[in-house]
């Protein structure tokens, strides 16, 4: 525990993100607090959905960008996965995998999947972990404060 680090918004460059653009893959309660944060953020936000779904209607009553998951993930350099565990894997091995590319980044913000092997990343794709540790609706209502929530940050793997 003595390694770790306790980051800052000063001890970071924020600009670095902002030359990817994310997909989301869900609009739940983090994708709807962490994606209208990013893009409120200024980053290229895209949303992966199920195409007339609730959420993709959700999603774009806030104007926000949607498609396919497996559209998303083709456009993106980082897939952030915010989906319900139990439903992650299979949305994975059907739309996500198929489509990941070497140079891309996996993030997740619950290492379930990750740590019991039900993902497994191909070579040359990283996949880091960004946990808010606060429910989306949270997580946005602080940000439109000014303000943020702790959050915990994980590098599974490194490209």
């Amino acid at each position: 525990m003595k390694n770790l680090k306790i980051y800052f918004d000063e001890d970071i460059n924020k600009e670095l993100i902002k030359s990817k653009k994310i997909a989301i893959v869900g609009f739940g309660s983090q994708g709807y607090g962490q994606g209208l944060n990013l893009r409120d953020s200024g980053c290229d936000v895209i949303f992966g959905l199920r195409q007339g779904g609730k959420s993709d209607i959700k999603a774009k009553d806030y104007g926000l960008t949607t498609m396919s998951i497996a559209d998303a993930v083709k456009k993106a350099d980082i897939v952030q996965i915010l989906i319900p565990d139990e439903v992650q894997a299979k949305v994975y091995k059907e739309e996500i995998e198929p489509n990941l590319r070497p140079c891309q980044y996996l993030m997740f913000s619950h290492g379930f999947n990750i740590h019991y092997g039900f993902i497994t990343p191909p070579d040359g794709v990283g996949v880091i972990m960004v946990a808010p540790k606060a429910p989306g609706h949270t997580v946005r209502s602080q940000y439109t404060e000014g303000k943020g929530v702790p959050s915990l940050v994980a590098i599974e793997k490194d490209i």
